[in-house]
């Protein structure tokens, strides 16, 4: 296709195009010349035939082929033309003369890092990329890390964005420079040149783009040869799901599945993609069949246009002239001034720019074109500051139509216009300058109101449909007006004043349609119906709120503006109330007090719970004390001064006078100014309403009344809810006479029956009315101490906003301690997201860091507790519940008194200064008296004691108060203790002394003490007679000694008891170790087969003399073991024997790849595979893990079979996703729930069964017994031959290889020899004894080398199939493998170390094991015996036979130690004959398989140097190995460049054989119960020669192949084997394949790719990927594999490939490349880990990366630096290395309802 295209541009000459443009430049008809010319090229190069107009066709070589045309043939003559020269050249000499630039305006890549400086940013939009940021100041301070979403800039350089050091080392270059002109600096011709090309290539790509007439183009640019083709372009949209477009292709151009998906990626990753070409009569019915599929009543059809080819072809001609465009001015300052000032200037015919054009066009591109045109302005508008300036002119101007068009339009706000809102408001000169010259406030919050409300009678209403429907969208106004508010002014000027006033009079306009909005109605004898609708306007409230607030702080700047808009909030309060007819007031009296109140009863009328007029007059009322104002300010309120003294008094008077003079409720006319009982009414009516919901009054009215006082109380709206209301009353209260307040609240708490003692004297009063009434008063008390007691609010207390915060703090931390994200969420933020938490939280706590899981935490210090208030008005009641019994759990672990009295609280400021009157008025004493008195009576039901525990703390407030005011206001009066002590023996003092030792209110008798005592210091401070203050303050102390001397007693008395208690508990633990002293000897693990494993923390039973584990010397086996175990099902004891019943252990066989060493490798045929002899690299395995649980293998089976059979009972459709698939075979255990899907069959030691007494009289010498092998091996392969010959078998087969009869092996040997091997073999060929195990242990053994082979291998089930028994031998090594990398990985010992469950696994598996061999077929096992011998001792050259590099030695241990037993039985020999142990065989080959390892060893080494300490003297071990090196390597013909020293190959040799030793011993240890030496159950010790000891190999092991003087030859490996070893076929071939190619020894541990320290690296990393599937286009989600490090493309339809027939994602694609099924993987973006197993199961992990605060941070959603974690990272390891990641995604998805839904197979 590229040589046809190229065919049909010949004569496309660069020097002769330039030159015709030069002529025509000359002539002033360039752009005539240059559109001809484009009009000839651009169709031939983008659509030339049907094979490229299918965007999905398109490979990449023929994308890379467009690219090379379009740039040699359309724009190099363009770049020649305007150079006048060599672009290259001419490029670069422009780039010189640039000022070194002092703005970075890197625009960011999807995914890319950004960083925002805490301390020093303007806004938190203000960012650095990774390199600024990496060159600046801004490193060592408070940093917020986030990734971009794409469509912004780094701002380094932008003075504005920055408080201090806006520029990083690399911009500072530019600072000082000349302004000058950048097109002066430009040479004149280039410049004439430029400003003509710029300008005609940027009109040609905005026509294009913009262009309507799909079926032609415009008369200058049609082509000389018109074409009749047409393509179907479908668009995309953010509707229709990816399934429902996939559906619509398959049926419109009748294509497959497979290339509907590559259509939808194409549509959704460009926003468009032609999906037919042909005539224009079957485009349109493609696009007449995708828009009747995708159409339904809620959604319109998907947009599908038809279009001539040359009109596609020219718009991708278009995109591509944007792209060079941008890459032209950024050579050149000049260059992009010119591009500016030719896309701002306004044509001569008064049409719009081009900029505006493509401004209110925006919503007719598509997704690429979009971004394009937004780059490009980026890339030049933005970069230049007067530029910026008119584009921000031109948006603010049209920026109603735009968010209009936004509304309409159906994409995502990242690729929208009004993306770049965020660049140009957050500039605070340029935000200002659009608020004075065009009114930009007013035009952002109308925008938002012509969109959701409508205008009536001079009021808007907001729209609840639109609200509900689009609010998605219609959020953005004001999130942009938040970024014009961003930054306070530090000077007014009047037209600044005037401008704002007018936006802030239309932000009351719209407060002014939300006062009032959702109220509700108290639902009475029926519950509500339907649920009413009422998240809108809380998402409008926290959208809102953080722009009323920041209005309220730029009024706070300036006297005059303040005072307007606070004029501005009256007057809209005033009119609310205006709106209403007529207010009824009624008279209330308690306590021979008197007041005029608002009767309102919110049981029975409307209430809401949105008051934003009342919430923003009371934060400007905060601001007042700023500027010297109070509420009763004359120029608050104009000429007429309605609220001084003189103006209330005669109000109130009125009042008072025409309430008397009429017995029935007034109706006043309400056309005054605000009074106190305004400001107080409605905050009060939704307070109260609240009070009854927690009362629980309002049950009738449904979820959605409590969702609204969550979201009240909620940290998210309290500050702007539930704080504003809190001060409104204040501000109400300080206005008013306290008992008229407290009378007001009584009235609207309906409390007037309780304080009047209706309630107790009528006797009337229902269960469900006294509930609701105690209820209610436990609120009114608690509403008490909030108005009183909360001044940490600047403007109330005299407190600051770190005064506030710390006090914050403090009771978050008093629940208990918290982790820092825990406790930022229950802290409110500031625009900036805030919490100021920083600065306060070291004074009061102390950090403790976090270990291995879990997060750190702050805890608060002691000396902080004092300020707890149990009462603190954040508090939910869980909170305060918590926070009550943490606080009395401490005390009483302290020996402390249990009171948490109120805490001293700061001054009150000179304006709230009468808000402590409410604590000594008469009402309150008659309150607080009257609840304690009905305590004391024992007939009156109506106290609680959450009651009396608010009484007394409110009583406490009061004497804290007191006190205060007499320490430091002597002259002010407060007096409470006056108050409370009259009356005598009915006062309120007199009252609390009643109550000490009252059985009734035991739980707050601390309380009491302390409040009582606190009376009396009080009243001893104002006592004026001395000789009385002595006589009381003795009494006092008296009684408070007497107090503590008695707690402190008691204290004493439960200490002793507590350590008597333990002492005899622990005599009664010893008495009882002492009698069943047997028992515990006896006990190991769970199991009662368990041998002497050791596990982690056991005791250890050390031999008397050193132990030995293999051979016929071998120590005696040492059990610590139980007898018996308990089936976890029916809780049955089990005495584990062979002839009993079988019990088993749930087991998961899974196939696994991390051991291997060729990553990447794959099992590609299973069928083909051969599991006998296995490879060194390990590429595939066979892991067994068990949970360790024991059943009855009759229990498991019914188990099972009920789980089967409820699976197939529910109905298909009923079906949940489980954790586990039934249908292969998966179950959960009973006990543990850990997934599982075989069993394992617990056995007795071999040993207990049959002794072994063979070896011990056998006589059988290492050479003999190797000779007999020998032999065996040759007269096997000489009869197998001569059988090939016969039946002329196909080379490709598997060579057979069949024993010879024990008889004719003997013969040829020595009589001795042949004595001694015949009595070693001639047991097997014994017939009629029988293995005394039962059939359910036959059956069970089978079963699970079924579940071996099945799950290992990946084949259907097939016990005829030799490789059964074999995989579950392999499964055993593996295991043993994994377990020993494990252990070393962690630094751990060999023995001792391991878990129970680890020890359970592979005991049971050895014991299996070597017990499969005497029950299989004795014919398979001979074979299988009989080719391991014949790779071991190698005699001709066999196909299929490898050589000894190509060989895993444990493996080929384990297998032999099975099956060398049967390699003399023939067809008379039965299985299940007696296992009767020969150790001698075990030591011999021991020695055999050790001497083949070494010689491994050897062949595969790499020395580059001969490196030797120069203390280290040279020994006889090292000269013998480097003289095995040497003939070893010479016999295998292998270069010798470099020959290691002594003890440099001596060390070599020892570290490369220890794994090996290692595997060895836990394998020989578990077989033979021996017990371990103690140097092996130390860390840090050497391990070879206790493990050659203990393996009963010499500790010199080159003596095993070399004869060295004076050393035993028994055990030396023939110079002829290892001769053969080094000359079979292979060697050389693997030798000369280089290093790689061979497995390196010593063997390394495989671990997780290493990762970067700093997460920035990472998230780098990730945006420089791109997806392997696309044009170069950015990756949606980088995911890492953390196995080999590979970045794929996740959770996207673009990467998708077929597995078994089945689609599936990138990440589980991989796992069954890189894990087996199994996978690991860092999703980049989000931060967080992904465990997958299989297509339908996975979950997400925390990541290893850690903030300074010891948490994770899973979406980058906090910000916070992320570092690695070293143990975090080493716990995913050990999950991966150990394979418990299926076991930890079942976990998770059991206990996580949500990751069942999740579809883990797209991922």
């Amino acid at each position: 296709m590229a040589a046809k295209i190229a065919g049909n541009l010949e004569g496309c000459n660069v020097s002769i195009i330039v030159q015709q443009l030069q002529g025509a430049y000359e002539r002033g008809q360039l752009k005539n010349a240059l559109y001809q010319y484009w009009a000839q090229q651009v169709p031939k190069i983008f659509f030339t035939s049907a094979e490229v107009a299918i965007s999905t066709q398109r490979t990449p070589d023929a994308v890379q082929s467009e690219e090379k045309l379009s740039r040699d043939v359309l724009f190099e003559p363009l770049e020649w033309f305007l150079c006048g020269g060599n672009p290259a050249a001419v490029f670069q000499q422009l780039q010189s003369l640039n000022n070194p630039p002092q703005l970075c305006g890197k625009v960011f890549k999807v995914g890319e890092p950004t960083y925002s400086c805490r301390d020093c940013c303007a806004d938190p939009t203000c960012v650095f990329c990774i390199e600024c940021f990496n060159k600046s100041t801004h490193k060592t301070h408070r940093y917020r890390m986030s990734t971009s979403g794409g469509g912004g800039y780094c701002d380094c350089g932008d003075v504005e964005a920055w408080k201090q050091d806006p520029w990083c080392d690399i911009h500072k270059q530019g600072l000082g420079q000349q302004s000058q002109n950048p097109i002066e600096k430009l040479p004149p011709d280039i410049a004439a040149r430029a400003w003509e090309v710029l300008k005609i290539a940027l009109q040609y790509a905005v026509d294009m783009l913009l262009w309507e007439q799909m079926g032609g183009l415009p008369q200058d640019l049609e082509p000389s040869v018109p074409q009749n083709t047409y393509v179907t372009m479908l668009f995309n949209d953010e509707i229709h799901t990816y399934e429902q477009v996939i559906n619509a292709l398959t049926k419109a151009i009748n294509c497959e599945s497979k290339e509907a998906v590559e259509f939808a990626t194409v549509v959704d990753r460009e926003g468009r993609s032609s999906v037919r070409y042909g005539n224009r009569k079957s485009c349109d019915e493609a696009r007449t069949v995708i828009q009747k599929s995708t159409s339904s009543v809620r959604s319109k059809p998907l947009k599908v246009e038809v279009m001539h080819t040359s009109v596609c072809a020219h718009q991708a001609f278009a995109q591509k002239v944007l792209n060079w465009l941008g890459q032209v001015v950024n050579h050149s300052d000049g260059l992009r001034h010119i591009l500016c000032t030719t896309a701002l200037q306004q044509p001569p015919t008064g049409d719009p720019c081009v900029v505006e054009r493509l401004m209110l066009a925006d919503t007719a591109l598509w997704k690429t074109a979009r971004v394009q045109c937004h780059q490009i302005m980026m890339g030049s508008l933005l970069m230049d500051q007067e530029s910026k300036k008119q584009f921000s002119v031109l948006y603010t101007r049209n920026y109603p139509q735009v968010q209009k068009d936004f509304m309409a339009d159906d994409h995502d706000h990242g690729v929208s216009i009004i993306s770049l809102s965020v660049q140009i408001f957050t500039v605070p000169t340029l935000a200002r300058y659009l608020i004075m010259e065009h009114d930009l406030l007013a035009i952002v919050i109308r925008t938002f109101l012509d969109q959701c409300a409508s205008c009536r009678h001079g009021r808007y209403l907001l729209d609840r449909e639109k609200l509900q429907k689009n609010f998605r969208r219609l959020q953005f106004p004001l999130l942009d007006l938040k970024y014009v508010l961003s930054m306070v002014p530090d000077q007014w000027n009047d037209q600044l004043k005037r401008k704002f006033l007018n936006g802030f009079k239309i932000m009351v306009e719209l407060l002014t349609s939300m006062q009032g909005m959702d109220s509700v109605t108290r639902q009475v004898g029926q519950h509500i119906e339907m649920e009413p609708e009422w998240e809108s306007a809380f998402n409008l409230q926290i959208k809102l709120a953080p722009a009323v607030a920041m209005m309220a702080g730029w009024c706070a700047t300036d006297k005059m503006v303040l005072i307007d808009a606070f004029r501005i909030v009256v007057k809209a309060l005033l009119e609310i109330r205006g709106t209403a007819d007529t207010v009824k007031m009624c008279k209330r009296r308690v306590c021979d007090q008197e007041a005029i109140v608002v009767d309102y009863t919110v049981s029975r009328e409307p209430v809401s719970i949105h008051l934003p007029i009342c919430r923003l007059l009371a934060g400007l009322y905060l601001q007042l004390g700023k500027h010297g104002l109070t509420f009763n300010s004359p120029e608050l309120y104009g000429p007429l001064d309605w609220t001084s003294p003189q103006a209330r008094l005669s109000r109130a008077s009125e009042i008072a006078h025409r309430a008397s003079a009429c017995p029935t409720p007034l109706v006043l006319a309400r056309s005054q100014p605000p009074s106190a009982m305004d400001l107080l009414e409605q905050p009060l009516r939704t307070l109260v309403m609240i009070a009854q919901v927690h009362a629980e009054m309002w049950k009738r009215n449904g979820y959605s009344l409590f969702h609204q006082v969550y979201y009240y109380h909620n940290v998210r709206c309290r500050a702007e809810m539930q704080d504003k209301d809190i001060i409104m009353l204040q501000v109400a209260c300080a206005q008013m006479d306290p008992n008229q307040f407290l009378i007001a609240l009584l009235n609207k708490f309906e409390l007037m029956n309780w304080i009047e003692d209706v309630t107790e004297k009528g006797g009337s009063a229902t269960d469900d009315l006294l509930r609701f009434t105690n209820s209610l008063v436990e609120e009114f008390l608690t509403f008490l101490i909030i108005i009183t007691g909360e001044r940490y609010v600047p403007g109330i207390g005299q407190v600051s906003s770190e005064d506030m915060v710390r006090r914050e703090v403090i009771h978050q931390l008093c629940i208990s301690p918290m982790a820092h994200s825990e406790l930022s969420k229950a802290l409110p933020e500031n625009h900036k997201h805030e919490t100021g938490m920083e600065a306060v939280i070291a004074d009061v706590s102390t950090f403790k860091k976090p270990g291995v899981t879990g997060m750190g935490r702050y805890e608060l210090k002691p000396e902080f507790y004092k300020d707890y208030n149990p009462f603190f008005y954040h508090y939910t009641r869980a909170d305060q519940s918590k926070s009550e019994e943490a606080q009395l759990k401490r005390k009483k672990q302290e020996g402390e008194s249990t009171a948490c009295p109120p805490p001293e609280l700061p001054a009150l400021s000179k304006e709230f200064s009468s808000l402590v009157n409410v604590l000594e008025c008469d009402v309150f004493v008659h309150t607080i008296r009257m609840v304690l008195r009905r305590v004391n009576s024992s007939r009156s039901r109506s106290w609680t004691e959450a009651m009396v525990h608010r009484a007394l703390h409110l009583v406490g407030m009061a004497l804290n108060e007191e006190k205060r005011l007499y320490q430091t206001s002597p002259y002010i009066r407060f007096n409470f203790v006056k108050k409370a002590t009259e009356g005598g023996s009915n006062s309120l003092y007199s009252a609390l002394h009643d109550l000490l030792g009252k059985p009734r209110i035991q739980n707050h008798a601390d309380l009491l003490t302390w409040v009582i005592d606190r009376f009396d210091e009080v009243k001893d401070l104002k006592d004026q007679k001395q000789g009385a203050s002595d006589a009381q303050k003795a009494k006092k102390v008296s009684s408070k000694s007497k107090t503590d001397a008695e707690r402190k007693k008691k204290a004493e008395a439960a200490r002793k008891r507590r350590e008597k208690i333990l002492a005899q508990m622990s005599d009664m633990q010893k008495s009882f170790i002492r009698d069943n002293l047997e028992l515990f000897e006896a006990t190991g693990t769970e199991l009662s087969s368990s041998p002497s494993m050791e596990v982690e923390g056991s005791p250890m039973v050390v031999p008397s003399q050193y132990p030995v584990a293999v051979g016929p010397d071998r120590s005696p086996a040492t059990h610590v073991t139980l007898t018996t175990s308990t089936c976890i099902l029916c809780q049955e004891d089990q005495e584990v024997a062979a002839g009993n019943k079988c019990v088993v252990l749930a087991a998961y066989v899974q196939r696994s790849t991390a051991l291997s060493k060729s990553r990447g490798k794959v099992l590609e045929d299973p069928d083909k595979y051969d599991p006998l002899l296995v490879s060194p690299d390990l590429y595939h395995g066979v892991h067994t893990s068990t949970c360790g649980h024991v059943m009855h293998a009759d229990c498991w089976q019914r188990f099972y079979e009920a789980i089967v059979a409820r699976e197939q009972r529910r109905a298909l459709r009923f079906r949940h996703i489980l954790s586990y698939e039934v249908d292969r075979g998966e179950f959960l255990c009973p006990l543990c729930e850990t997934l599982s899907n075989t069993v394992i069959p617990i056995l007795p030691p071999s040993s207990t069964i049959q002794p072994d007494s063979v070896s011990a009289d056998i006589s059988l010498s290492f050479s003999d017994w190797l000779d007999g092998l020998k032999k065996t091996v040759e007269a096997s392969q000489r009869a197998m031959m001569k059988e090939e010959e016969d039946k002329m078998e196909s080379s490709d087969d598997m060579p057979v290889l069949s024993p010879c009869p024990l008889p004719s092996i003997t013969k040829n040997m020595a009589e001795m020899a042949a004595q001694g091997f015949q009595q070693l073999f001639e047991y097997m060929t014994e017939t009629g004894a029988q293995a005394p195990y039962s059939d359910s242990v036959k059956e069970m053994m089978k079963l699970f080398s079924r579940a071996t082979y099945t799950f290992g291998l990946g084949l259907d089930p097939n016990d005829d199939d030799d490789r059964v028994p074999i995989t579950a031998w392999g499964t055993c090594a593996y295991t043993i493998r994994t377990l020993e990398w494990l252990l070393r990985d962690q630094g751990k010992p060999l023995f001792g170390s391991l878990s129970s469950r680890q020890a359970d696994c592979i005991t049971a598996l050895v014991r299996v094991v070597t017990v499969s061999g005497s029950l299989s077929d004795p014919q398979t096992i001979s074979k299988s015996a009989l080719r391991l011998l014949s790779a071991l001792l190698p005699q001709e050259p066999m196909k299929n036979i490898p050589c000894i590099l190509d060989l895993d030695m444990f493996f080929t241990l384990v297998f032999l130690h099975v099956t060398i037993s049967s390699l003399y039985c023939d067809e008379n020999t039965a299985a299940g004959g007696t296992i009767r142990g020969v150790a001698l065989n075990d030591k011999h080959l021991m020695h055999l398989v050790t001497a083949a390892h070494l010689v491994q060893i050897l062949l595969a080494a790499n020395f580059t140097s001969a490196d030797t300490p120069m203390d280290t003297e040279e020994t006889a071990e090292g000269s013998a190995w480097v003289k095995l090196f040497m003939a070893v390597r010479k016999e295998a013909g292998v270069q010798t460049p470099v020959v290691p020293s002594g003890w440099q190959l001596q060390t070599y040799v020892r570290e490369s054989v220890l794994p090996f030793l290692r595997c060895s011993a836990l394998f020989f240890h578990c077989h033979t119960g021996v017990q371990s030496p103690a140097q092996l159950q130390e860390s840090g010790v050497s391990e070879f020669e206790p493990l050659c000891q203990y393996l009963a190999l010499p500790a010199d092991l080159s003596s095993l192949l070399l004869q060295n003087s004076g050393a035993d030859v028994g055990h030396v490996v023939p110079h002829t084997i290892h001769s053969k070893w080094c000359h079979y076929p292979g060697i050389k071939e693997s030798l000369a394949s280089g290093p790689a190619s061979l497995v390196k020894y010593p063997v390394e541990v495989n671990r997780l790719v290493p990762l970067p320290h700093d997460y920035s690296d990472v998230i780098n990393r990730g945006s420089v990927f791109t997806c392997p599937r696309s044009d170069g286009d950015d990756s949606r989600a980088p995911t890492m594999c953390l196995v080999c490090g590979q970045m794929l493309c996740s959770q996207s339809y673009c990467c998708q490939t077929d597995l078994e027939g089945e689609p599936v994602g990138a990440c589980t694609a991989h796992i069954y490349t890189c894990g087996a099924g199994v996978g690991i993987f860092l999703r980049v973006r989000e931060c967080q880990i992904l465990l997958l197993t299989g297509k339908t199961k996975g979950c997400f992990y925390p990541s290893p990366y850690l903030d300074d605060y010891g948490e994770h941070d899973q979406g980058l959603r906090r910000g916070n630096p992320l570092y690695l974690c070293q143990e975090r990272y080493r716990k995913l390891q050990k999950l991966w290395l150990s394979h418990s990641i299926p076991e930890e995604v079942v976990h998770f998805m059991e206990a996580n309802a949500s990751f069942a839904t999740i579809e883990w197979q797209h991922l």
